[in-house]
């Protein structure tokens, strides 16, 4: 009996033994495979180390030795390139769900798992796999020759693999997801989704957003299921409907973009750094009659006196006499000078008097060249009458900003209940999104609408065709100068990595603005984004009497004016 004992407990030493040095084994394999540069150890307190010992681990690297009653947000309190080996010996729902609690948000960390030979492992990986945790190896006592891992797509199949067989322990597994389907939600917003219904009536879905995903899908060969049941017809779906959608697990990558507050408890990967303004109706034009005294000539008058006082008093000096603030005939020398008029000049000047009259001369191309060439390029290009620089400017145009409900919470958090209020009346809400989209796609000028540097490149591209645009943005008028938008993932969603560098590799390649200028012409050929036409029959005129009208007005004044002063020298000479 005595000897049996003896044989048994020598076979178990050397069954343990061996399961040790296959870590150990396995964990300087891994140092050429992974890049990690701590180790998480996690065991039930009632467990001892008997599934690894020190010397199965490198000297020089961190080890955190944790039990199943510890809870640490190894995320936020350490680095999170770790890889974690759990002992299950006992109690092994209690130690996977510490481990589950302490890898939080880095569900992506390579695990090992120690477990007994009766661990029923398909059990265990499809646990693994509904927690989002792909990356897992187990290990069986008493079998130190073969790995178990699984393959998380199409569906789960549990792979035994021999340890000297092996030459990569991590297989990736979304590099190749042979044909499974990922839930996706749109939110049916212009530009980034857009969904129509094509010639036979079946429901599709466009947009620069669709467009990423569709390729993003296609490199892990993946297929895309869109959750039509979910998608209203016509109007956005809400936030909360994407919120519940998110968290209950029945979509796998929504298509949303929106800011960084809406979404908290979701994971979220930046897509496009934007800004938030409103877009105006364009304002008028200055009437044409009001352009030959809008460049302010009269400024120039103190310089026609001293060019008067000067030449007067040289002229004087010249014949031998005195200096005088008296203009004398001078005067009308320098103001048919200044109005490019002919004049004769008087007879046997002096080369200082010939200097001067020329000063005059160039004087005079200077300031008509000037006046010249301003007034005809308001001609052609006429500036604005009197622009919306603020929203007391709006409340005196009667021009409302429509906005959705969800933007007009939103506009009243940025800008604070107190400042909110003096404006409240401006806003006039809906609660329809397509109504919204349809009037702001459209550039319907009975409203400024609320923008974001996305869309508003492709309604601009829309006025390409007018002489003069009809809406126009506002730098003045900025709800919010940078805001970052972001694609609100799941949590511990297992396409965040492989996402996020698919992402940076689309924006370095030009593939997303190429996406996004795309999303133009699908606009265009499914009638959500139009072409603005001018319908003027004539869009340019010649100038007309009425265009003349200050300067006929400064005329008969001026001959008014001249009339006056001639009665009064006669009366005052007789």
């Amino acid at each position: 009996m005595w000897l049996r004992l003896m044989f048994t407990l020598a076979l178990t030493i050397r069954f343990v033994e061996a399961q040790r040095v296959d870590l150990g084994n396995i964990v300087k394999s891994l140092k050429m495979e992974l890049p990690f540069r701590s180790i998480l150890l996690l065991r039930n307190e009632k467990d001892a180390d008997s599934c690894w010992t020190q010397q199965d681990f490198p000297q020089d690297f961190p080890i955190l030795n944790l039990n199943a009653n510890q809870s640490l947000h190894l995320k936020q309190i350490f680095n999170t390139e770790i890889l974690s080996i759990v002992c299950l010996n006992r109690s092994e729902g209690d130690t996977m769900e510490a481990l589950y609690r302490n890898l939080e948000d880095i569900r992506y960390t390579p695990t090992i798992l120690m477990t007994q030979s009766d661990t029923n492992l398909s059990a265990l990986f499809e646990d693994c796999r509904y927690h989002k945790m792909l990356n897992v190896l187990a290990l069986k006592d008493f079998d130190p020759e073969f790995v178990y891992s699984y393959r998380a797509f199409p569906y789960l199949q549990v792979v035994r693999r021999r340890v000297v067989h092996i030459r990569r322990y991590f297989e990736p597994q979304l590099r190749n997801m042979q044909g499974a389907r990922i839930n996706v939600l749109p939110d049916n917003i212009m530009p980034r989704t857009v969904v129509y219904r094509d010639a036979q009536g079946r429901r599709q879905m466009t947009g620069y957003l669709a467009h990423l995903m569709w390729n993003f899908f296609s490199t892990l060969n993946a297929t895309m299921n869109i959750c039509w049941d979910y998608v209203p017809e016509e109007e956005s779906i809400n936030k909360m409907s994407i919120t519940s959608l998110i968290e209950n697990g029945t979509v796998d990558l929504p298509l949303v973009i929106a800011s960084t507050g809406e979404y908290p408890d979701a994971h979220n990967i930046v897509m496009e750094i934007s800004s938030w303004f409103l877009i105006l109706p364009m304002e008028a034009n200055i009437p044409r009659a009001r352009l030959f005294y809008r460049i302010k000539v009269y400024q120039l008058i103190p310089l026609l006196i001293l060019v008067a006082l000067v030449l007067s008093n040289a002229q004087r000096l010249e014949a031998g006499l005195g200096s005088s603030v008296s203009f004398g005939i001078i005067s009308d020398y320098v103001l048919r000078g200044f109005l490019a008029q002919p004049l004769v000049l008087p007879y046997g000047l002096s080369p200082r008097l010939m200097f001067i009259y020329g000063l005059l001369f160039l004087n005079t191309i200077t300031v008509s060249s000037i006046y010249n060439v301003n007034l005809e390029s308001q001609f052609v290009h006429p500036p604005i009458d009197h622009q919306i620089q603020s929203f007391q400017d709006m409340r005196l145009e009667h021009l409302k900003v429509l906005v959705m409900t969800v933007d007009f919470h939103f506009i009243e958090n940025i800008l604070g209940e107190r400042n909110f209020e003096k404006i409240r009346d401006i806003f006039e809400v809906t609660n329809s999104s397509i109504y919204f989209q349809t009037m702001r796609s459209s550039l319907n000028p009975s409203y400024a609408y609320p923008i974001t540097t996305t869309l508003w490149p492709l309604l601009q591209l829309g006025q390409a065709r007018l002489t003069r645009p009809t809406f126009r943005s506002s730098r003045h008028l900025e709800f919010c100068r940078v805001m970052i938008l972001t694609l609100p993932l799941p949590r511990n969603s297992i396409y965040r990595q492989e996402f996020k560098s698919f992402l940076d590799n689309a924006r370095g390649s030009g593939l997303y603005m190429h996406w996004f200028r795309q999303t133009f012409n699908e606009l265009i050929r499914l009638d959500k984004i139009k072409y603005n036409v001018d319908n003027s029959s004539q869009l340019y005129q010649d100038l007309k009497w009425e265009d003349f009208y200050f300067i006929w007005l400064a005329y008969i004044g001026g001959i008014f004016a001249s009339l006056l002063v001639f009665l009064v020298e006669v009366l005052h000479r007789n």
